[in-house]
């Protein structure tokens, strides 16, 4: 075999830069196919509305990220915000709308703690209604803590009376319950549950906006 016929490329060589395109492209498209396969496999089925809401009732440890923009008389301006619940405990972070700096929350039924961002302890408040003495006599205002952690998953309060107006799609569009009045403005679909992604809290004291970019189970 001389020089020459070793570099000239064979019958096979000279057909892999044409075949090879072709061949890339059918592996690709088996690979979108798969892919769209297992996308479709592992979607979580679409829940009655007695089933979603058994389902976030079930909740009891969940964490919501986002924004938050207050008007009220005495506490009014934007920040972030960071609420966690783990069954009766509420951590709740907020930075922004309650002055300069940040804040730390912890309220449980029976205390609640402020703690800035240095970790000293801003207010101490202990017994029944601490979250509720806490807004009130440090804001202006009050708050049922207790329910509105149900109102930021879509749910009402247990515990008294409710309105509740459905959207046609077994979620809420609106709230109304211990003097304050809910809208929910949109839905985000997460682990096979629709949740708030936007809500507006109302009542004759002023107006709370929340808009949850991030939601942890």
């Amino acid at each position: 075999m001389n020089a020459a016929s070793l570099a000239r490329p064979g019958p096979a060589a000279r057909l892999l830069p044409a075949v090879l395109p072709a061949f890339m492209a059918a592996v690709l498209a088996v690979l979108l196919l798969g892919g769209c396969a297992t996308r479709e496999r592992a979607a979580a089925p679409e829940l009655s509305p007695e089933a979603r809401q058994a389902a976030l009732q079930s909740l009891d440890t969940w964490e919501a990220r986002g924004r938050i923009a207050l008007d009220m008389p005495d506490a009014s301006g934007q920040g972030s915000f960071a609420w966690s619940q783990s069954g009766d405990e509420t951590v709740l972070r907020v930075a922004g709308p309650f002055g300069a700096g940040s804040y730390e929350i912890h309220w449980d039924p029976a205390r609640l703690r402020v703690l800035s961002s240095r970790g000293d302890v801003a207010a101490d408040y202990a017994g029944p209604g601490s979250a509720e003495r806490f807004l009130a006599e440090q804001l202006g205002w009050s708050l049922p803590v207790a329910n509105a952690r149900r109102w930021l998953l879509g749910l009402a309060g247990p515990d008294s009376p409710a309105v509740e107006t459905g959207d046609g799609a077994g979620r809420l569009a609106g709230l109304s319950q211990d003097g304050w009045l809910v809208r929910y403005g949109e839905y985000r679909r997460q682990g096979g549950l629709d949740l708030p992604r936007k809500l507006v809290l109302e009542s004759p004291a002023g107006r709370i906006r929340l808009v949850i970019d991030q939601w942890q189970f």
